[in-house]
């Protein structure tokens, strides 16, 4: 029984092999990724040759798109501002005002502030700078409203409670 084999179907163990028989157009294919180059943008095809990466404002002269410091400080400035209740949904409604929140985010931008300071370039330094400065006025603005606004802090009759 030994001498014969069985009829029917073989198992072939295929793992290993295909590394080591490249396919003639694959390899070069794939290595084209791994190669040191120009990094393409994520997308069905490659682009142009000699085509760079979109730029954007912020972007300090590097040739890869990807995310800034401007981007990360804009992204904490626009959580703060829902928050505040100053971002309009598509349908027309406000996000409800979550002041502590709000305190929150101002207080983590400030931490980033002092944390980055003296490692900014002048176009960092201003968004988070200016920002920062716009959301405190729309915090005490909306800390002022909640105070002044219909009933608030005053019994009736507009005498203190």
């Amino acid at each position: 029984m030994a001498d014969q084999e069985p009829k029917g179907f073989r198992v072939v163990d295929k793992r290993g092999v295909e590394k080591e028989e490249p396919k003639p157009e694959e390899p070069k294919a794939a290595a084209a990724p791994d190669s040191p180059g120009p990094k393409r943008e994520p997308g069905n095809r490659p682009g142009p040759a000699g085509v760079q990466g979109e730029k954007r404002p912020g972007d300090s002269g590097s040739s890869i798109a990807g995310p800034t410091f401007n981007d990360l400080v804009m992204t904490l400035q626009m959580g703060t501002m829902v928050n505040l209740g100053l971002v309009q949904s598509r349908d027309g409604t406000r996000s409800p005002v979550d002041l502590p929140a709000a305190k929150e985010s101002i207080d983590m931008l400030e931490v980033l502030q002092a944390k980055t300071k003296g490692n900014l370039d002048d176009e960092e330094k201003s968004v988070l700078t200016e920002g920062l400065y716009h959301l405190r006025m729309a915090y005490v603005a909306a800390v002022n409203s909640v105070v002044s606004g219909p009933g608030g802090g005053l019994g009736g009759g507009g005498k203190k409670a």
